[in-house]
């Protein structure tokens, strides 16, 4: 295949993978991978990215119940019992947890957008 055809699909394999590719377009790249095996390489490192970047959206946003206790249980605290806030930040650690979670989550989107913009941006200036 043409140099130039597979680093145009290649461009577009994230809008193709996530399905917000126009028909004609979709049909095009479809119509490519099938007779080009360095694009279907690429297609498949997108589509894995996609679905373990789509399980991470999914994450649950709160720890599960009885966690703290667990921990607090098995801890070798001399004090025997936690404190009802957090040390730094003064936050209810369930709280903390959570904000935790949703902070990295959303951490990692932003990561993957600047990646994909940066990856346009970097074949489009080729």
């Amino acid at each position: 295949m043409s140099e130039r055809v597979c680093q145009e699909v290649q461009a577009q394999l994230p809008a193709y993978v996530d399905l917000s590719l126009p028909r004609l377009r979709r049909k095009l790249v479809a119509l490519h991978l099938r007779r080009c095996a360095a694009c279907q390489a690429e297609f498949s490192i997108q589509r894995e990215l996609h679905v373990g970047l789509s399980t991470l959206a999914g994450a649950p946003s709160a720890p599960p119940e009885g966690l703290l206790e667990s921990l607090l249980e098995n801890s070798s605290s001399p004090r025997g019992a936690a404190p009802l806030r957090g040390a730094v930040s003064g936050a209810k650690p369930v709280l903390s947890v959570a904000l935790l979670v949703a902070g990295a989550a959303a951490g990692a989107g932003a990561g993957y957008v600047s990646w994909l913009s940066a990856k346009n941006v970097r074949r489009r200036l080729r």
